[in-house]
């Protein structure tokens, strides 16, 4: 049995990440069984673990299961409700997870836009989840900012374990095209990132240019010339030092492919 978190302790005002409050549940077929996360307390964000039965998670205008096997994750204040369809006929068993921290809607954002708002849940995961609610329980006197690590691990550690499972039941070209929109200041050759994925550079260029919209080169170069100028707006930087970080190989290439789109030098463009 996970025990609940003192409500008082749950509401103490810090920027720090936590765990605000957690539990397990048993809800019986029938039982009224629904929460409307508009207007519940800002800040918090949850993930619930459907242990058996199935719960019904509404985001907008959809619905969709979140059956045995998966969790459920959604933030208080927006426009989402979970709980029980009203004719259930399986008992429903959760764990969930109550977190709070300047940033974390952010980060669970971030999560949910790349995963989805229901996610497999592995033994691993699992017993992650439930190390977290142990070792964050107020009763062990533990520090807060070593209680904030925790937190920041497991949500760290969350998006390994999603990012692992979803690159698994990937294309080789869509891994390719994921590590090529993840960094493209240090990307690799084409042919190179597109053998290391086995898959062609051919087909990799083509798949690129129909998500993207154009050919991974000209997107590369437009990356790497967006940063160069937000660096020469937004630091005092050397000119060598914004070349050699946006992968330029040189401060005269810098320059040339600055003009070329902008009509303006790195001097020029300087905002102080």
């Amino acid at each position: 049995m996970i025990p609940n978190m003192d409500e008082a302790t749950a509401h103490q005002p810090t920027p720090l990440w936590r765990l605000a409050f957690w539990g397990r549940e048993r809800r019986a077929p029938g039982e009224p069984y629904w929460w409307e996360n508009r207007g519940r307390g800002e800040g918090s964000v949850v993930m619930q673990v459907t242990i058996s039965g199935v719960m019904l998670l509404r985001e907008g205008k959809t619905v969709r299961e979140v059956p045995a096997g998966y969790a459920a994750l959604f933030a208080y204040e927006e426009d989402s409700a979970y709980g029980l369809a009203r004719d259930a006929t399986a008992a429903y068993v959760c764990e969930w997870i109550n977190l709070r921290g300047s940033g974390l809607q952010e980060h669970w954002a971030a999560l949910r836009a790349r995963f989805g708002s229901v996610v497999a849940v592995d033994e691993d995961l699992l017993t992650d989840f439930r190390r977290l609610c142990t070792l964050t329980d107020p009763r062990r006197g533990g520090d807060a900012i070593a209680q904030a690590g925790l937190v920041h691990g497991f949500v760290l550690g969350l998006f390994v374990a999603l990012r692992r499972e979803h690159r698994a039941a990937q294309a080789p070209v869509e891994r390719a095209l994921d590590d090529l929109l993840a960094n493209p200041i240090a990307a690799p050759p084409l042919k190179r990132l597109a053998e290391q994925h086995g898959c062609s550079r051919e087909h990799l260029a083509r798949t690129f240019a129909q998500r993207m919209g154009m050919p991974p080169a000209a997107w590369l170069a437009r990356q790497r010339l967006d940063r160069a100028v937000t660096l020469l707006r937004e630091t005092s930087l050397s000119v060598a030092a914004i070349a050699d970080q946006c992968g330029f190989g040189s401060t005269h290439t810098l320059a040339r492919r600055l003009r070329a789109a902008t009509g303006k030098g790195p001097q020029a463009l300087r905002r102080y």
